[in-house]
Parts: C-alpha cells; structure tokens; sequence
C-alpha cells in the first residue's frame, strides 16, 4: 500500500489539504489598520474564517485520506483522487475569492502579508490529480496482465 506511488501523493495531497489551518493565508500585525477589517480581526485569514472554506478543507483531506486505504479498488480509489482534485479546485477557487474581497476591503494605509496557505489548495489538487492517473495506469497495467493470461 505504502510503497505505491499514488499513495504518497494522496498522503502529501492530505497534507496540503490539513495544512490550510496552520499556515494563513493573508496576515498583519496587531497595530496595522487592516486591522480593523471584520475577516483580520484575529490578524489572520485562514479557513475558520469562513465557512465554505472550512468545509472543503476539511472535504479534501479526509477524502484524499479514504483514498489512501481504498487500494483494492482502483476504479474507485481513482474516483475518490478525482473527487478531491476537484474539491481543491473549488477550494482555490473560494480561497482566492476571499483573499480578493479582503485585498479589496483593505484601507489605504493598510498593509498585509501573503502567506504560504494560498498555495497548498494548488498543491493538493495537483497531488490529487497525479494520484488519479497514476491509480488509473495501474488499473490499466493490471487488466492488460488479466489478457495474457
């Protein structure tokens, strides 16, 4: 299970997916006065700011995690890769209109930092969807053995 391929990309996609709570994804600091904007209040944008954000973090890395011990099934293993890239999709999506509607919230003398969690939804869908092909090429390896025999 472990010595797949497809298996340390579901696990680092996981990862990616559980990272979003540790790393931010726009900061300030406590004096600055983007400060006073409703989604910086605790100077942090991260996905327990909002709830949409919340649920697909949460959806991707779970998802990616049943993947993961679902290696006796391939088609399904693979759906299951798929389902989480596109959820990744629609957390980068979201993500990156939040960050947008707080950039363009901001006050003129208002100053922010981008963090390292606007990349990780990319990095999970691009894990996800690597971890589907390769599920796919392994399938296919197997059926075309099934031919032979």
């Amino acid at each position: 299970m472990i010595q797949r391929i497809q298996t340390i990309f579901l696990l680092i996609a996981a990862a990616a997916g559980f990272g979003q709570f540790a790393a931010p994804y726009l900061s300030t600091e406590p004096g600055n006065p983007a400060a006073t904007l409703p989604a910086l209040a605790d100077n942090v944008v991260n996905p327990m700011d909002n709830p949409g954000l919340l649920g697909l973090c949460i959806l991707s890395g779970v998802v990616s995690i049943a993947a993961v011990f679902l290696f006796r099934n391939r088609p399904l293993q693979a759906r299951l890769a798929g389902g989480a890239g596109i959820a990744s999709i629609l957390l980068a999506a979201l993500a990156g209109f939040v960050v947008f509607q707080t950039v363009q919230q901001l006050p003129a003398d208002g100053k922010i930092a981008y963090g390292a969690g606007l990349a990780l939804p990319v990095a999970a869908m691009v894990f996800n969807f690597l971890a589907a092909r390769f599920i796919r090429k392994d399938e296919n390896l197997v059926r075309s053995a099934d031919r032979l025999r």
